[in-house]
């Protein structure tokens, strides 16, 4: 996932909560907070991992910057 995203030099993620959604918890979300090298949060990530029944996964991942831009708004 993390090479899906635009991270600038010294910037990290830190997983701020996940939960699983769904009758059969087939949906897995999780949500990051981006820092940077001082520790300050400069933007959000979204990232949705679903598997339906039949097998198929899909994922997702929208990353945002501190003003709530849209950078990166994909799936695979």
């Amino acid at each position: 996932m993390e090479s899906k995203l635009q991270l600038q030099p010294g910037e990290t993620l830190h997983l701020l909560s996940s939960k699983s959604k769904g009758s059969l918890s087939e949906t897995d979300i999780y949500e990051y907070e981006i820092r940077d090298e001082n520790g300050a949060v400069v933007g959000t990530v979204v990232h949705t991992d679903t598997t339906s029944r039949r097998g198929r996964r899909t994922q997702d991942v929208v990353q945002k910057d501190i003003s709530g831009n849209t950078i990166v708004d994909t799936s695979w």
